[in-house]
């Protein structure tokens, strides 16, 4: 009863910060750590389909039936998850509405023992680094089973403080995807970060290729204008822009975007991306598909499912 009333003392407020229908799905098994996370704000998100900017979009409002996108479009999911281990079951809820075929990962906070014993249902590590000599932090990218990929080896460019990166290729058809995923720690060598960056893409990058990268770069697009502008810069000489223009970490009255995903907008015109609150962390996730890249049938749908025991 004492649980009741505070529910109902608390809806207006709810309704007020747009995050009801979240906690219809999820609060009967994750109060604690949903009021931890999103008692800070309402996501303020956006949507960008084909850049025409939605304002106010919520996609936790979205019906996940009625507007779910072509299961066969290419799908690329990306969270700082502060903490893997224990939010495996959290993480497959969330990729139920979108069933990406990659999966990029940062801040796993795991070693490379535990990263490789970790399973996401139908889904093959592709890419990984750990810290060895700090704790936390790490990256890691993992493929749904059906897709051919191989991994790239970034580890002369990872740096434990300054700059953590992994990549995989993937080949769809006659299209062949190359996607990264880097974190900056937030006292990491801005300067080194970018260097190391050019480095890696100095490997991969030719014109026959296309190129995703996504991660956590800790540079805030808001008010960073110095650090944004480096890094816009030496992207856009690989012709890759931002597509993210909306907050992916919000804490009080703090907005800032420092997640966020780089695409070729030339060969990838029609594009959705979007934010996706699920109480994982204090980052939304992105998720952004890619309407011209059409991935074979044989696509795994995830699915979440818990066991119910009787204690009666």
């Amino acid at each position: 009863m004492g649980f009741i009333f505070i529910v109902t003392q608390l809806l207006p407020r709810l309704r007020e910060q747009r995050v009801w229908t979240y906690l219809t799905l999820r609060v009967w098994s994750r109060v604690p750590r949903f009021f931890m996370v999103n008692n800070l704000g309402f996501n303020n998100a956006c949507r960008t389909t084909n850049n025409n900017i939605h304002k106010d979009h919520d996609q936790s409002n979205e019906n996940p039936i009625l507007n779910k996108q072509n299961k066969n479009n290419f799908t690329v999911f990306h969270r700082n998850v502060c903490g893997l281990l224990n939010k495996k079951e959290e993480l497959l809820y969330s990729l139920t509405r979108n069933s990406p075929q990659i999966i990029c990962i940062t801040e796993h906070h795991l070693i490379y023992e535990e990263l490789e014993g970790i399973t996401l249902h139908s889904c093959t590590l592709g890419a990984k680094f750990c810290r060895q000599l700090h704790k936390r932090s790490g990256v890691c990218i993992f493929i749904q089973d059906n897709m051919h990929c191989t991994n790239i080896n970034m580890d002369r460019y990872s740096d434990e403080k300054d700059i953590q990166i992994c990549a995989v290729k993937l080949h769809i058809l006659s299209c062949t995807i190359i996607t990264i995923t880097v974190y900056k720690s937030p006292t990491g060598n801005t300067a080194y970060f970018l260097n190391n960056l050019e480095a890696a893409l100095n490997q991969v990058y030719n014109n026959t290729v296309d190129i995703i990268i996504c991660g956590d770069f800790n540079i805030n697009y808001f008010n960073d204008k110095q650090n944004k502008q480096a890094l816009s810069s030496l992207l856009t000489s690989y012709s890759l822009y931002s597509i993210i223009d909306f907050p992916m970490r919000i804490h009080n009255n703090s907005n800032t975007m420092i997640d966020n995903i780089f695409i070729n907008k030339f060969k990838n015109e029609n594009y959705s991306v979007s934010s996706l609150i699920n109480g994982l962390s204090d980052h939304d996730a992105q998720v952004l598909s890619l309407f011209n890249i059409i991935v074979p049938d044989g696509r795994n749908e995830f699915y979440s499912y818990r066991k119910l025991v009787n204690t009666c």
